[in-house]
């Protein structure tokens, strides 16, 4: 992007700069940014370069995951998990469907208002799922897809 640069004298002394750009979007450096509104190039920039153990270690204690369910989510075996050092990156896939659970967990804590109340209802069996806890589809993309069509109609008031 070329940047335009623009001298206005107002006085021999006193010049003043200003630049003018186009207005782009400028990511946060946090390490587990807000995934609602982030831009889908960020998204797939991250799960290129994968995220860390240590990332996966704050999601299960966030959302209060246990290995196991994370795993699940994951689509790896727990021992895989296990084995990961702190500091190492996941694959693609893994990367991918924890940025999707992560938004996942954003959307549910704006719904209800509380993230732990979307913990809750995340670990309760619902009557829609055939009495199946939320939580177990997340096994599938179709699973996310799911949960997140749910969050909206009871978003919307639409409870059936």
């Amino acid at each position: 992007m070329k940047k335009k640069t623009v001298k206005y004298q107002l006085r021999e002394d006193e010049i003043i700069h200003k630049v003018a750009e186009k207005e782009i979007a400028y990511y946060r450096a946090s390490s587990v940014p807000a995934l609602l509104n982030d831009d889908t190039h960020f998204l797939i920039d991250k799960t290129r370069k994968g995220i860390s153990m240590h990332q996966i270690q704050q999601q299960m204690n966030k959302y209060d995951l246990t290995l196991k369910e994370m795993a699940n989510v994951l689509n790896v075996s727990e021992r895989t998990l296990q084995r990961y050092e702190t500091h190492d990156l996941l694959g693609k896939d893994a990367s991918e469907r924890a940025l999707h659970l992560q938004r996942l967990y954003e959307r549910g804590t704006e719904v209800f208002g509380s993230l732990s109340v979307f913990c809750e209802w995340m670990k309760t069996p619902v009557l829609l799922y055939n009495h199946e806890l939320p939580i177990s589809y997340l096994d599938t993309i179709f699973g996310f897809e799911l949960l997140e069509q749910e969050l909206g109609r009871i978003e919307h008031g639409i409870f059936a």
